[in-house]
């Protein structure tokens, strides 16, 4: 967490390259945070790995009256980015286990496909080698009846 300062900037570049999940975090109450999303979502779409899990969220929704940034912005900016998207409020805990718990569920599932992907090509590998090896073994029986 760098809290979107850019003297961190150099540093939170090495934290994409290895990153499986991240949570994208603007305050309702200041249309300037919204507006960076956009640039940190480039910044990941650069960086990071193309499997990386991301989430929007919408901090300080106990501060309704403060808004700047309305539910549907956020859930249009989400959808623009391909991200599931919460509002949540640090001060009452509202929504911030749910949140944290989904992008966890979401880094799982992508890496129980990466895994069933590799046991695919794994197996389909094996298979062609099988059969490389059945057809190589039909071919020398096949010359040797033919050496005698």
């Amino acid at each position: 967490d760098t809290a979107g300062q850019e003297r961190y900037q150099t540093i939170t570049k090495q934290y994409y390259r290895r990153a499986q999940g991240i949570v994208f975090v603007y305050d309702i109450t200041n249309m300037p945070s919204f507006q960076h999303i956009a640039k940190w979502a480039c910044d990941v779409d650069e960086y990071a790995p193309d499997d990386v899990q991301t989430i929007l969220v919408g901090n300080k929704a106990d501060e309704e009256f403060s808004r700047q940034v309305t539910k549907d912005q956020g859930k249009k900016l989400a959808e623009t980015y391909g991200m599931e998207f919460f509002e949540a409020s640090a001060s009452t805990s509202n929504n911030i286990s749910e949140s944290f718990i989904r992008v966890t569920e979401l880094v799982l599932q992508a890496q129980k496909r990466d895994v069933k992907d590799l046991l695919g090509s794994l197996d389909n590998y094996l298979d062609l080698a099988v059969l490389q090896e059945e057809k190589g073994s039909q071919d020398n029986h096949a010359q040797r009846t033919c050496a005698c």
